[in-house]
């Protein structure tokens, strides 16, 4: 395989061949162009890790199906893979330090700082795999939402909208997250998934309350027994 010293752009067509190098990767979303101290930053990380690390840029106004893939995260955005292409980690509106502190992670396994870690709970949904559903929903000391979606689903993009707006009124009250269930089967099986969307409330690691179906009404008042 060739060693890449800087970024690769790809797109919808191309991204899941890019992703399956047997290599770690970072891909970065963005909305057509990079303010320069990101770009050099994506430059520098490159270069530095050429050989053990691929750094991959996706727009994400031309290339929908990506952003939709990873929750519609706000741009622009950062998802980390391990050498067998699942998810690591995660984050929203990052900046150059959250590129060094997210290739850390996935390299060296160094923990990610506290307000990153659950980057997507302040304002915005976290994207959780089967892997880091544990940690992430279970473990919370705070009521998680987790809407249980996938790419195909109509009534998902549907309810998206809130879902979004629940992360933002009630962060820090309620920790709102995305699984795909086409993505992660171990988990929707787990919870008995059938239809989606699915959204669950967690508290203390355990299912609490469910929504089936795009009824917003009913998600906003389950939520709201839990804030």
């Amino acid at each position: 395989m060739p060693i890449f010293d800087t970024p690769i752009t790809t797109d919808d067509a191309n991204l899941k061949k890019v992703l399956k190098q047997n290599m770690p990767s970072l891909l970065i979303l963005h909305d057509g162009t990079l303010d320069k101290p990101l770009e050099d930053a994506l430059s520098k990380e490159a270069k530095k890790y050429a050989g053990d690390l691929l750094v991959v840029r996706v727009d994400a106004i031309q290339n929908p199906d990506t952003h939709l893939r990873y929750g519609e995260p706000a741009l622009p955005a950062l998802v980390t893979f391990t050498d067998a292409a699942k998810v690591k980690s995660d984050a929203v509106q990052v900046r150059p330090k959250d590129v060094r502190d997210h290739i850390n992670h996935l390299l060296k396994d160094k923990p990610l700082p506290q307000q990153k870690s659950a980057a997507g709970s302040a304002s915005h949904p976290l994207i959780v795999t089967d892997q880091t559903f544990r940690k992430e929903v279970l473990k919370s000391k705070i009521p998680v939402l987790v809407d249980f979606w996938a790419t195909w689903c109509g009534p998902c993009h549907q309810i998206a909208p809130h879902i979004e707006q629940i992360a933002k009124d009630y962060a820090g009250q309620i920790k709102v997250v995305k699984l795909d269930v086409d993505r992660n089967q171990v988990i929707s099986g787990r919870y008995n998934i059938q239809s989606i969307p699915t959204m669950i409330v967690f508290e203390g690691g355990q299912p609490a309350a469910r929504v089936v179906g795009a009824d917003i009404n009913g998600l906003h008042r389950t939520v709201k027994q839990f804030v």
